[in-house]
């Protein structure tokens, strides 16, 4: 199969393996594929020795029909970092961002093998992505904007980004997407400068530079939300409003710039309400 999947990987405890066993069966269940995707997972070293045991407990469920490559992340280990790293290793044209405790639908990489033989020129595939409470509740939908508010590309065509529609619903998530390898990479990849919006920024710098964006009209990803340990999750508890803000105006500036600069953090201002 050409394409590969990236799990980045910061912590795990029992709660952790619970999630992340449901995320790699999601892969084992994919229908009507003839070989399943690789995974690779991008782990901090601190807990390689717990990430080691957990792939032997998938393999021995999986009778080794599970292929997973480890790789050690003795550097910085936040989700874009991750990310980067796995981008480097991949072999495939295609790769595919899985978070520990989200779930592909089992018919997302069938209809997504059928969108790469029809749609070959596009850069980017998001998922819609239906979002979670840690009962399992439906929360809303994630990249469904595109299709509901009727959003066409350059060309005409629905189910296409394009930057008007992005800087109005900033509310966008990569994971789940499935992207060119070597179109991630012309554009720099993740930039781990910034915080709550480096999905936004992303996709944004994307369309900024001729990369072609589609979100897949069917569900395809389940996001939870709220598990405590979970990047966005320490987002939202521990920023106030006016860092949102901070971080989406950051977003907009940034994503005209390839290359990953500093940022002036003496504009961030610090409320005293959260």
């Amino acid at each position: 199969m050409n394409i590969s999947i990236i799990i980045p990987v910061h912590e795990f405890n029992d709660n952790v393996s619970h999630y992340f066993s449901n995320a790699v069966e999601s892969v084992m269940i994919q229908e009507e594929l003839s070989e399943l995707p690789k995974i690779l997972i991008v782990h901090d070293k601190k807990i390689e020795k717990d990430i080691i045991g957990f792939v032997e407990s998938q393999k021995r469920k999986y009778q080794d029909k599970l292929e997973i490559e480890l790789l050690s992340n003795d550097g910085e280990i936040d989700f874009q970092s991750q990310i980067n790293l796995g981008v480097e290793k991949v072999e495939t044209e295609y790769f595919s961002i899985l978070e520990l405790d989200d779930e592909y639908n089992r018919k997302y990489f069938k209809n997504v093998i059928k969108y790469i033989k029809y749609y070959p020129d596009i850069d980017i595939f998001l998922p819609i992505i239906i979002e979670v409470d840690l009962n399992g509740n439906a929360q809303k939908f994630t990249n469904e904007f595109v299709w509901a508010q009727m959003v066409v590309g350059e060309n005409g065509e629905m189910g296409y980004f394009n930057s008007d529609a992005i800087k109005q619903n900033s509310d966008i998530k990569i994971s789940g997407s499935v992207m060119k390898k070597d179109s991630f990479k012309s554009i720099g990849g993740l930039k781990k400068n910034i915080k709550l919006t480096f999905n936004y920024e992303f996709i944004l710098r994307a369309i900024n530079n001729g990369l072609s964006v589609y979100t897949i009209p069917k569900l395809g990803y389940k996001h939870l939300n709220g598990r405590d340990g979970s990047l966005f999750n320490s987002y939202l508890n521990d920023m106030s409003l006016p860092e949102r803000k901070f971080w989406y105006d950051t977003a907009i500036k940034e994503s005209n710039f390839i290359n990953e600069r500093n940022i002036d953090l003496s504009k961030l201002y610090i409320s005293e309400e959260k």
